[in-house]
């Protein structure tokens, strides 16, 4: 037995001795920017149109380039949370009946459970008088309705919710919501938090009456409809909840392009061409990796973009 264990630890000794560490090289790759139209101090000028030609040697494994347009800012790749302005619009239509003050559109960042109790007493904000709503059959936008004095902070979350009343006795009005959007609106962008599309599973319904199943409101992709029925139909509490909508997230900015890969030969150019006038930093980040760990290096230029 001990002459089994010094075997086994002669042999994990000589393992040991001969794993050698992989070694990272820093990428040697220059990048340089030299066809501009002229220069202002560091900020190279062009002209709407023309072709930014980006002069690489040396080498790296890998080459990513981000623009600096909007959705493309090396500064902004690992931006989750930023609060613009919170905004909520939709489209509605009311058909039968004559029945007033039947939908109310509601919303908080109070509602700490998802059961009917916790709903009916929620801190609600009626913002009813805030959107703009259908008298007929004939669809009428919201308009756009600022949601920001409900939000406390950018990682607050927000619920909103449809309620609707029908009383017996006379025909029952039948809503339909659509084109629903919740936005985060920056100053340079507008990052979408919530529509019917991407959300129909996440609506929750509470009410009083569900027989028939069309007098609760029903959620699809393309709209949220209650049909009211008839004059004989029990009065009617319904409400549709929406899921928590976290008012402050927005998208990571991601590259504009990969210029090279780890599986690609050097390249010596690299050419971009900018859709609209502005200024941008435009930046090359280019690395070298092993499983024992990684370099890199950073490239930025600045750019203007002339009519």
């Amino acid at each position: 037995m001990k002459y089994l264990f010094n075997i086994i630890l002669t042999a994990c000794m000589f393992f040991v001795a001969c794993k050698k560490e992989l070694k990272v090289n820093s990428p040697t790759v220059s990048i340089d920017l030299k066809n501009a139209r002229s220069s202002i101090d560091d900020t190279f000028v062009f002209k709407l149109g023309d072709t930014c030609k980006f002069a690489l040697s040396g080498y790296a494994d890998n080459i990513i380039f981000w623009g600096g347009a909007i959705g493309n800012k090396y500064e902004l790749r690992n931006r989750s949370v930023k609060l613009g302005k919170t905004t909520l619009s939709f489209t509605t239509t009311a058909s039968f009946g004559t029945q007033t003050g039947t939908l109310q559109v509601l919303a908080t960042n109070q509602l700490k459970k998802m059961d009917s109790v916790s709903v009916v007493n929620a801190n609600w904000t009626d913002i009813t008088n805030r959107a703009s709503l259908a008298t007929s059959a004939t669809a009428v936008n919201s308009g756009i309705v600022d949601l920001s004095d409900i939000i406390s902070n950018e990682r607050d979350s927000l619920f909103i919710a449809f309620k609707y009343t029908g009383v017996t006795g006379s025909t029952q009005r039948t809503w339909v919501v659509s084109n629903y959007l919740v936005n985060n609106v920056l100053a340079d962008y507008t990052y979408n938090l919530a529509s019917l599309a991407n959300d129909n599973l996440f609506w929750t319904r509470y009410g009083n009456v569900w027989t028939p199943a069309s007098a609760r409101w029903v959620a699809t992709t393309t709209g949220l409809t209650i049909i009211g029925g008839p004059a004989t139909q029990a009065s009617n509490t319904s409400w549709v909840v929406s899921k928590p909508i976290y008012a402050g997230r927005v998208t990571p900015d991601v590259p504009t392009a990969i210029v090279k890969n780890i599986s690609a030969a050097a390249t010596t150019v690299y050419s971009y061409k900018y859709a609209a006038t502005g200024e941008y930093k435009a930046t090359f980040f280019s690395y070298n990796t092993t499983p024992d760990g990684a370099e890199s290096s950073i490239k930025e230029f600045k750019i203007k973009i002339i009519p």
